[in-house]
């Protein structure tokens, strides 16, 4: 199997730079999710905020890492510079199904909570920076299923929590999504910071002039360099669907490895049943 490195393109990209390369409907980056199950929508452990969509994106069958029938990655975000702390004494007295002190019982995020159940192919972690983020492998009915709109936030941020969808709103690419294969010599070699004599991976000079920033594999874009450990299936993203890192940098999302993150992340929280072992907490 070929492996081909492909930027990732919204509407705008395409009208102004695809010229006759071939380009493939790849997904959206907007606030709806995928058709999955609204009761698995990824959630915080710590307060049971429902994260914000970032993207879904279809994947070439060479990044299919969790097998070929799962087809596409939605990502989440959620903004807490306290994620590492316990679960909330609410969350869990929702969760176990026990009466819940609130100010106001009522609001339906607390009746969305107790229904909610975690994705069968959920993976979660912190980005060791101040904010939480999920990827959820899907089928290809959850890829073309309806859209599902995020469930109801709780009636209050907690202490550390942050929702800018302002933010996003202003600085996040959005739009349909499109995958544009680029004649790129690192597709398929595993990334590193500095290419050396022995290294399968080359170093591209003018990679910004002829290179996308938002890419799946390939060369990577990151101007600080790309993190140790990266296999040659990920994808490198920055500001697609308002997703954040460290204020402005990229961020790269592995699909070979149960711990997506790497060690930008303290621990994979919830491993997912696809996910591999949990990396423990350093």
């Amino acid at each position: 199997m070929v492996t081909e490195a492909f930027d990732i393109w919204t509407d705008d990209d395409v009208a102004d730079e695809a010229g006759e390369r071939p380009r493939l409907p790849a997904g959206w980056a907007d606030h709806a999710g995928p058709g999955i199950d609204v009761r698995t929508w990824p959630r915080s452990p710590r307060t049971g905020q429902p994260m914000l969509h970032c993207f879904t994106l279809w994947l070439p069958e060479a990044y299919r890492r969790r097998g070929p029938d799962l087809v596409a990655v939605a990502v989440f975000q959620w903004e807490d510079e306290l994620y590492f702390k316990d679960p909330s004494p609410e969350v869990t007295a929702v969760i176990a199904g026990r009466p819940v002190d609130v100010a106001q019982p009522e609001h339906p995020f607390w009746a969305e909570l107790a229904q909610a159940r975690a994705h069968p192919r959920l993976q979660v972690a912190d980005d060791g920076v101040a904010s939480l983020i999920a990827m959820v492998w899907l089928t290809e009915a959850e890829l073309n299923g309806p859209r599902v709109a995020r469930p109801t936030a709780a009636p209050s941020l907690a202490d550390g929590e942050v929702d800018n969808s302002s933010w996003r709103a202003r600085h996040g690419v959005y739009g349909s999504l499109w995958l544009v294969p680029r004649d790129d010599p690192n597709a398929g070699v595993p990334p590193v910071s500095f290419p050396s004599d022995g290294d399968a991976y080359v170093d591209v000079p003018d990679k910004f002039d002829v290179f996308h920033a938002e890419h799946l594999g390939g060369t990577g874009m990151s101007p600080d360099g790309m993190r140790d450990g990266l296999s040659p299936w990920y994808v490198e993203v920055c500001r697609l669907g308002g997703i954040s890192f460290g204020g402005d940098l990229d961020i790269a999302l592995d699909l070979e490895n149960g711990a997506f993150l790497g060690d930008w992340s303290t621990a994979v929280m919830i491993p997912g049943t696809d996910a591999g072992q949990p990396t423990p907490p350093r």
